[in-house]
């Protein structure tokens, strides 16, 4: 036998004697039963299956902890506290995204007002568009009604004009109670802004 193999053949055996199976040094696993004995074995014991358990060198180094699974109870805790923690983060994140977006927008309270007096203008149009349609459909009810013979049927066309003024006036009525909620709305909305971005840009409030 040559000298290279017979090196070669020596430095196996080396290792193998070396390695921690041939040397009993395999990790040992560890946990606590259901008696608060300590069960541990070289494989992870049956009682340790739904239990915390720990990894350890022979030294007795701890080299891994393994949780125990989670109940139903405790998965069902933890996800709601997950859900709890992302909603947190997505209004956090959604409140960072509208203070960029103002600051972008407006460089004065100035603006934020002026802004603001031009979409209650528009809104305040529209309303009076609406009230001045209202005020005419009642002017076309009072004529209906005065129709209305005092006995006897009313006659079919004044029926279906009646129907149609009250269906018309309904609408009118509902665009009107619409507009008088956005200009709430509007007003509520541009405060906000206006005492938000006095916080983020740090100075005095404009008169009004």
């Amino acid at each position: 036998m040559s000298d290279l193999i017979l090196t070669r053949l020596l430095t196996v055996a080396a290792l193998l004697l070396a390695s921690p199976l041939v040397l009993g040094q395999t990790h040992t696993y560890c946990c606590t039963d259901a008696s608060g004995r300590r069960a541990c074995g070289d494989t992870l014991p049956q009682v340790c299956y739904e239990r915390a358990y720990r990894e350890v060198t022979p030294g007795g180094r701890v080299v891994r902890e393994v949780e125990a699974p989670l109940t139903s109870e405790q998965r069902t805790k933890r996800d709601a506290e997950l859900k709890v923690q992302r909603d947190k983060a997505i209004k956090e994140a959604e409140a960072k995204r509208r203070d960029r977006v103002l600051l972008d927008s407006y460089a004065t309270v100035t603006e934020i007002d002026a802004r603001r007096d031009r979409e209650l203008a528009s809104i305040t149009a529209d309303l009076k568009r609406a009230k001045t349609q209202e005020a005419d459909l009642l002017q076309v009810r009072a004529k209906l009604e005065k129709l209305k013979p005092a006995t006897g049927a009313i006659p079919r066309d004044v029926v279906e004009d009646l129907m149609t003024n009250t269906s018309e006036l309904a609408a009118a009525r509902s665009i009107i109670d619409s507009k008088q909620r956005d200009i709430d709305a509007t007003r509520a909305r541009f405060e906000t802004d206006r005492n938000r971005f006095l916080e983020l840009s740090q100075v005095p409030a404009n008169p009004r």
